[in-house]
């Protein structure tokens, strides 16, 4: 699908220093939405600071990692472009130098966009044993939420691939939806995050968790602003 550009006659009007802005990162160790603000410009570029998560968590890139900045512009439109970093300079700060952008295109957030979250959820599962089915229920915990899936703790080993079914309430809704393991990380000896993904969500469910996530971003950004 071709992005819908945005024309400004000039760059400040779309972003300029002080600006807060989110940076989504889109593979690595450290994939997910961050916040950050644009902390210095040259004639060419942009430097903003090192950028971290709703809990304070930092995003640590390289250079050449590639990102897509999204921020509001003075006319209330979420803008974006997609950019790289280009040097990573470290003082007193940690900065990230980027490009000023050529063009800016409006900006919704994927599907796998995350938030962080702490929700107390129930899962379900099946243990197969000699041919018979015996249902599971275990108490855990959503970390972090999207509309493609979730990241949970559990104190307990499962097997990667393996089906079940997650259940939580937002917003006095309640859910209970399919999902898939397909990501495993030992925190400790009892703790396990896991990383699922939702399977057959239908699209009430998926445009109330898309809305949920932007809500949770906008809070967090009313917050920055203090």
């Amino acid at each position: 699908m071709e992005k819908e550009k945005v024309f400004a006659k000039n760059i400040k009007e779309i972003i300029d220093v002080g600006q807060n802005i989110s940076l989504e990162i889109p593979s690595g160790d450290y994939r997910g939405v961050y916040y950050s603000y644009v902390y210095d410009e040259d004639d060419n570029h942009f430097y903003i600071l090192l950028p971290t998560d709703s809990l304070g968590r930092a995003a640590f890139l390289r250079a050449g990692d590639s990102v897509t900045i999204s921020c509001i512009s003075k006319k209330n439109i979420r803008v974006g472009f997609e950019t790289k970093v280009l040097q990573v300079i470290k003082d007193d700060k940690t900065l990230y130098k980027i490009s000023k952008p050529t063009e800016f295109y409006k900006y919704e957030f994927r599907e796998n966009f995350r938030v962080d979250v702490l929700i107390n959820a129930k899962c379900y599962f099946y243990d197969h044993n000699q041919q018979l089915q015996t249902r599971q229920t275990r108490q855990t915990s959503i970390l972090s939420l999207s509309a493609s899936g979730a990241k949970i703790s559990l104190n307990e080993y499962l097997e990667l691939n393996k089906h079940i079914i997650i259940e939580f309430t937002l917003e006095n809704q309640t859910f209970n939806l399919d999902a898939t393991i397909v990501r495993r990380s030992e925190i400790d000896k009892s703790t396990f995050h896991y990383g699922l993904k939702f399977e057959d969500i239908n699209q009430k469910d998926k445009d109330f968790l898309i809305r949920f996530c932007l809500k949770k971003q906008m809070e967090f950004l009313r917050m920055q602003r203090g």
